[in-house]
């Protein structure tokens, strides 16, 4: 289940992949490579849980979770990444970032800094935070429908950057907002009042400035001290949100 096995192997868009092409519209890739693959697993899934009741959702929802969780090893990159910083090796920090199909170019170290808590943020985001709130908000096929999205990104046929902000809105805004839990709060909720509402900003641009504005005066320090205190924050802000969905689950 875990990133390189066999799970993440299987390439469920390849039967709906002749359906477009290089020319086709955002809304076609949209319905062949994201909703058809959706739906087949929906329909998949009723069908399982009709023959074989619960036993059927818990294995099969497991598995569409780990598989939404995507192919990167998150923990093992983000170790590299910090191995490297903390000896002051920039440049092999850089082709960690690199090497996990991320763009490291930064004119010094306070550039790097950036790019690399944008890199991690976004990592983050779509490893961990977005297929998880969407598997509590629309079950497994939420989950699956999110990775699917983001898959076809790295393709010929990628879905459109307005489409994809909507998908990413959400998730997005309540991972920074828990930021102001465990960072600076004023800060933090005054990043999302400003650009966290609308959604003419993308993905990027809401979180250049949301890790700054929640590490506070960490931000003049390394980028191994920056990137420590990043990862802090995003794995206080997933245990937050994974009790709370928890509970929530409970009642």
């Amino acid at each position: 289940m875990g990133p390189g096995g066999p799970l993440h192997k299987i390439d469920i868009q390849s039967l709906f992949r002749a359906r477009v092409d290089a020319d086709s519209s955002s809304n076609t890739v949209l319905l062949w490579l994201v909703g058809a693959p959706t739906a087949a697993f929906a329909v998949s899934l009723v069908v399982l849980e009709g023959l074989f009741g619960g036993m059927a959702t818990l294995f099969v929802g497991a598995a569409a979770l780990f598989f939404s969780f995507g192919r990167e090893d998150y923990p093992t990159i983000t170790q590299r990444f910090l191995a490297r910083a903390r000896a002051g090796d920039n440049e092999g920090a850089a082709m960690v970032i690199e090497s996990a199909g991320g763009n490291a170019e930064a004119e010094d170290e306070d550039g790097f800094a950036d790019v690399a808590s944008l890199f991690f943020s976004k990592m983050a985001l779509q490893r961990w935070f977005g297929p998880v709130i969407y598997f509590f908000l629309l079950g497994p096929s939420g989950a699956v429908a999110y990775r699917l999205a983001h898959a076809t990104q790295s393709t010929a046929t990628p879905i459109g950057e307005s489409v994809m902000r909507i998908i990413e809105w959400l998730p997005s805004r309540l991972m920074v907002l828990s930021f102001a839990v465990f960072g600076d709060f004023d800060k933090t909720l005054g990043h999302i009042t400003e650009k966290g509402i609308s959604l003419e900003p993308s993905t990027d641009e809401f979180f250049e400035d949301a890790s700054d504005a929640a590490l506070g005066d960490a931000n003049t320090s390394s980028v191994y001290e920056r990137l420590t205190g990043l990862f802090r924050l995003l794995d206080r802000s997933f245990l937050l949100w994974l009790g709370a969905l928890s509970l929530l689950v409970l009642v």
